[in-house]
């Protein structure tokens, strides 16, 4: 992740004087290969350089077309440049374009909808001097993220939240409504920051500011193919083209390319499938294997890490995170004025990042994005049954239930094909799972201030799946636009581009995921198991043992250390967020006290039911306020 960032005085005065270099200097975190800036009157753009595809080294990446005055600034990378190219036709344009170059000149051509041909992970914006207009986008699959403010007639937007706040001195006032989603582990708001004022343009969305108004829209709503009725063999193929596809995209670098390799199903097929695409030719080198290994913890995944180094023949690098330490990622905050990096993976991406920095490795492969897409459920079972399948979907409920007797099975199975399109109330538990809470408030937040900031109310109005003609696209959607992922991932993202690295995900590839959308459900999961459709694509690919593989890593321990960790420096009931009465310590106290007596057996048939995620969160917000000066 490089960054971007800008301001527009909509009332036409020119921009002020040492306004750019003042957001410039409050994010001193990123910007690896130097900083552009260009001002044009009432415009301004910045551009925090990381090159890491071929085009975009020694580029300047604010792109100026000299006969329309039309800027771009852009942070991404672009995975179908080729189509592009040809569809532009010939021009300006070479093979050797940047990528943002060529998405300036897919505007140029074809205006707003030009989004809606490009494929990547990206955001961006365009100015356009001659009608004083200015157009964000955000990626469908987004993990760039982009923040936006406006202050009487000042709009400003940035990929780092201290580029606003710090740069434009903004007033720091507490959104507590989002504070509450978050400290009760339900953040369903796509829109909203801590920061009261400041708004986060989601995935698959575009903004205008013109005439001094914004207005937002999600222009990536479908059409999606129905390919529920496609046979297994097909499912397979197309999935393996796809794939692959995906991943010779996010091979594209400048330099060598490092892969995670945890040992589960997802990052275990990026480093194989990886290696096969090597012998085959269709990429010259092998990505670096690097693993975090967690020695006699039961996090360790040793044993599946061995096998894939087996199968490839290959010695991944063994990564072992530092302790979490309270007091660096208090640093943190106060530096970034993000949220401090999780106990499970401070250590882990910090360790990492250095050492990918040290063998000057730009690029880093993930898994994410496996489970989201390729887990299934039986959100397709009321498509089964609306289009009289009803053999299919009684196979798929036998065996979805093996401890059930038949009956109970066939009773379970009509219940979830039947519930969710006779009843309002089932189909939005299923679409909007969040609201099974929304009744029933979180035992550690206070009422009366969840009263207060309104909780229930702002899940009820969580934004609804768009319309499709079957239930199993609308509930598939949601993964496109996971609000609580970038309260989650975003911190994780600037660490990485703060030590010159980009993390990507070939399973969030935008045509993977459009075939995804309408793949038939018993293809994700069947009898039982999830993932068969990865499982069936990878025979041959994956070790025996991983592809057959039903079990997770549990990373609860070093969550529990890191957290315990914490509360020696500051207990529960001194809290920020208990001191003003926004949770309750009594709850929270409960919960630490159940996992450290679990994480002094780590016995794994004896997880305690309790969540932990509030505990942490807790501390990550008394930690952020203390660091950030908001009230």
């Amino acid at each position: 992740m490089s960054g971007i960032a800008g301001v527009i005085n909509g009332n036409g005065a020119p921009i002020a004087s040492g306004l750019l270099d003042a957001m410039v200097a409050a994010t001193g975190h990123i910007g690896i290969d130097g900083v552009k800036r260009l001002e044009r009157d009432t415009a301004g753009l910045i551009r925090f350089e990381l090159a890491t595809t071929p085009e975009a080294v020694g580029q300047f990446q604010i792109t100026e077309d000299t006969d329309s005055g039309l800027a771009i600034v852009f942070d991404g990378r672009l995975d179908n440049r080729a189509d592009l190219l040809m569809t532009l036709g010939s021009g300006k344009l070479g093979s050797k374009a940047t990528d943002c170059a060529i998405a300036l000149a897919a505007f140029q051509k074809m205006g707003d909808e030009f989004l809606n041909h490009l494929v990547g992970d990206y955001a961006l914006a365009i100015w356009n001097p001659a009608r004083r207009r200015l157009i964000c986008a955000r990626s469908p699959v987004g993990w760039r993220p982009l923040l936006w403010t406006l202050h009487h007639s000042r709009f400003a937007f940035a990929t780092e939240p201290a580029t606003l706040v710090r740069g434009l001195e903004l007033e720091r006032q507490l959104n507590e409504g989002a504070i509450g989603e978050h400290l009760s582990a339900r953040f369903v708001t796509e829109t909203d920051t801590f920061w009261d004022g400041i708004f986060r343009l989601p995935p698959g969305h575009a903004l205008s500011f013109e005439k001094g108004a914004v207005r937002t829209w999600q222009w990536h709503i479908g059409p999606f193919e129905d390919n529920m009725a496609m046979s297994d063999s097909d499912h397979v193929s197309r999935f393996q083209e796809l794939f692959d596809q995906a991943l010779l995209a996010t091979l594209r670098s400048a330099g060598p390319v490092a892969a995670h390799l945890s040992g589960g199903l997802d990052s275990s097929t990026v480093v194989c499938r990886s290696h096969q695409l090597v012998g085959m030719g269709k990429t010259p080198e092998m990505v670096s294997a690097l693993s975090v290994r967690f020695p006699g913890e039961i996090c360790d995944e040793g044993e599946w890490i061995a096998a894939v180094e087996a199968q490839c023949g290959i010695e991944s690098e063994a990564i072992h995170g530092a302790p979490f330490d309270p007091g660096a990622m208090a640093q943190w905050c106060r530096q970034t004025l993000h949220l401090p990096l999780r106990p499970n993976t401070a250590g882990t991406i910090m360790a990492t990042s250095d050492r990918l920095r040290d063998r000057g490795i730009r690029v880093l492969l993930t898994g994410e994005g496996g489970d989201d897409w390729l887990n299934g459920s039986s959100g397709h079972w009321p498509d089964l049954l609306m289009a009289g399948q009803l053999a299919k979907l009684i196979r798929e409920g036998l065996s979805s239930f093996p401890q059930m007797s038949v009956m109970q099975s066939l009773r379970s199975t009509l219940s979830q094909s039947i519930g969710p399109l006779v009843s309002r109330r089932r189909r939005e538990r299923m679409l909007r799972p969040h609201l099974d809470f929304s009744a029933a408030l979180p035992t550690w937040i206070n009422p009366d201030w969840a009263a207060y900031v309104g909780l229930a109310e702002r899940w009820q109005a969580a934004p609804q799946p768009p319309r499709f003609d079957n239930i199993s696209m609308a509930k598939r959607h949601h993964v496109y636009s996971v609000a609580r992922r970038h309260v989650n991932i975003d911190n994780i993202l600037c660490y990485a581009a703060s030590r010159g690295i980009e993390l990507r995900h070939p399973f969030h590839d935008l045509r993977l995921t459009h075939f995804l959308m309408g793949a038939a459900g018993g293809m994700l999961r069947r009898h039982g198991k999830t993932k068969y459709l990865l499982r069936e694509a990878m025979r041959g690919t994956l070790p025996e043992v991983i592809r057959s593989r039903t079990t997770k890593a549990n990373i609860s321990a070093p969550i529990i250390d890191g957290v315990t960790a914490s509360l020696r420096e500051r207990p529960i009931s001194e809290l920020e967020c208990v001191k003003r009465g926004w949770v309750n310590a009594s709850a929270l106290e409960k919960a630490q006290a159940e996992h450290v007596e679990w994480r002094n057996t780590n016995d794994v048939s004896n997880i305690p039911s309790a969540p932990y995620a509030p505990v942490w969160n807790a501390i990550a917000i008394d930690m952020w306020l203390e660091n950030t000066a908001c009230q």
